[in-house]
């Protein structure tokens, strides 16, 4: 009888660790296993999954399920620091060493746009908000540079400002002589310029160096920063700023079409900001 109940003990184990390895290996795509990993860069991709830059590489986040998107190959071991998302749901990445790809999904593939810049020491990309083909780069002393043709060819449109940039976006904020303004995160605080390029002026009094900036698309006037990893908030195209208090360091930010604002902050936790004020975690 009692080799009876010892056998039964054991199939039932069995039969437990037989389910659990059925569950596990969906378990193991979850957020928690990225927890820790500090984040780069956030933006979101064309069906409307959050793109995740880490230490550790690219991760496409969609409910539960985390799937990492291999990065451009690099000679030198060059690693990505920027990330933007095109009108049209194109996803671009940069980064010092490595300069500028794009990722076509039908092939899950990276395209080098490279071919035209004078070098590969890229510190920053930007978007335009209306424009699919129009991208920005900035190459430090080099300045900025633009392309009208999705990063075939580039051209340097300005020297940028003062200051070197850390992060930059385009806006479709009215007032503009053109198509819309560029924000840029520098080492001083905020910089504006209409995408005409016709003056780069401090946008606020907001002082230190900018590690992430990023505004609303739905309403433009609502501009984002990042400086020594305290959020802050103006909702005047960056005549005014405040700070706003989170959870913890800031280190990247986004606005995602399904979870709204969200921000990165220390030890990689990732949260949205609801309409109450209060952050809630993108995944529970």
């Amino acid at each position: 009888m009692n080799a009876f109940i010892y056998r039964l003990k054991s199939a039932l184990s069995c039969f437990v660790l037989v389910a659990l390895a059925a569950v596990i290996p969906a378990l193991a795509q979850a957020q928690p296993e990225l927890d820790g990993q500090p984040v780069k860069a956030l933006t979101s991709s064309s069906s409307g999954a959050l793109l995740v830059l880490r230490d550790s590489g690219l991760f496409a986040i969609d409910g539960h399920t985390a799937t990492e998107i291999p990065l451009p190959p690099s000679d030198s071991g060059a690693q990505p620091t920027s990330l933007a998302k095109g009108a049209d749901g194109t996803t671009y990445l940069a980064g010092p060493g490595l300069g500028v790809w794009r990722y076509n999904s039908g092939n899950e593939s990276w395209q080098s746009l490279n071919n035209t810049l004078p070098d590969l020491e890229v510190t920053a990309i930007a978007a335009h908000a209306t424009q699919p083909e129009t991208v920005y780069a900035y190459l430090g002393e080099k300045g900025m540079f633009r392309s009208r043709d999705g990063g075939a060819e580039w051209a340097k449109v300005d020297a940028g400002p003062q200051e070197p940039v850390q992060a930059f976006l385009h806006s479709d904020m009215p007032g503009s002589m053109e198509s819309g303004w560029l924000f840029a995160g520098t080492t001083r605080g905020v910089a504006r310029s209409m995408d005409c390029f016709c003056f780069w002026g401090d946008a606020g009094d907001l002082r230190g160096t900018v590690s992430a900036i990023s505004y609303d698309p739905a309403a433009p006037e609502n501009v984002y920063a990042v400086v020594e990893g305290q959020l802050h908030h103006s909702t005047d195209g960056g005549e005014t700023w405040a700070s706003v208090k989170t959870p913890g360091t800031v280190t990247a930010l986004t606005f995602s079409p399904a979870h709204g604002f969200v921000t990165a902050v220390g030890g990689g936790n990732l949260l949205a900001l609801g309409d109450d004020g209060e952050w809630t975690p993108v995944y529970e």
